[in-house]
């Protein structure tokens, strides 16, 4: 039985003296490695918030060593139910350091939860309904969270993704392949045409270096 839907979601824009930067894109895009640099080049001249997803919460903690790692299966609704939880509690602490004017830069966001949650019921993006569907009550979980001032996209194919993937030890969680990868990326190709005015967009084929100066460049400017 079908029944008709309609409602808005709402975020909150970021009015606190700190900035807020959020770095997202695929497996093995670079996340991680960015969001390191970005951090350590701000610490310089100003006092800032790392954080994560999953974070180091007892939540995090669960998701990434029990879930992450195919330790323990649990259905795909229940993996993004606790993920919001996590998020929720991470939401508190970069409330508290935007309001001391400290940046914030997180590695991953709300934005993250359709890519891989839709990925995780193995969504069809050639129906509009469906995706449109699945991807608001994903992020209705996040109603009234903070809008991040930027959110860098690094883009990178899914091809040289793999050849990272394969030439690392450190990429084993259950994400950590080209097949779920590609259903990743597709989800964020909706966001991106969705909300594009919330994305930047970088180039991450390039060498390590040269992205760290395009992000750096980014924020200065901002």
């Amino acid at each position: 039985m079908k029944h008709p839907v309609s409602f808005e979601l709402e975020f909150k824009e970021n009015t606190y003296p700190g900035k807020f930067i959020v770095i997202e894109g695929i497996e093995a895009s670079g996340k991680t490695t960015q969001a390191e640099l970005l951090v350590k080049k701000l610490e310089k001249e100003n006092k800032v918030f790392h954080t994560k997803n999953p974070t180091n919460s007892f939540i995090g903690e669960v998701i990434r060593k029990n879930l992450l790692s195919g330790e323990t299966k649990v259905p795909p609704i229940a993996l993004q139910y606790l993920f919001s939880a996590d998020r929720e509690i991470q939401q508190q602490e970069i409330i508290e350091s935007l309001k001391k004017g400290e940046i914030v830069v997180s590695d991953r966001y709300f934005w993250s939860s359709v890519a891989y949650g839709a990925a995780d019921i193995e969504i069809d993006y050639d129906n509009s309904v469906n995706i449109s569907l699945t991807a608001f009550s994903l992020l209705s979980m996040y109603h009234q969270f903070i809008l991040p001032d930027i959110t860098f996209y690094l883009n990178i194919s899914v091809a040289e993704a793999e050849n990272r993937i394969n030439a690392s030890d450190k990429h084993r969680e259950i994400y950590d392949n080209s097949k779920t990868n590609e259903k990743v990326k597709k989800g964020y190709d909706w966001l991106i045409e969705k909300f594009p005015e919330q994305f930047t967009f970088i180039d991450a084929g390039r060498s390590v270096d040269e992205i760290s100066q395009n992000l750096l460049g980014v924020v200065s400017k901002k």
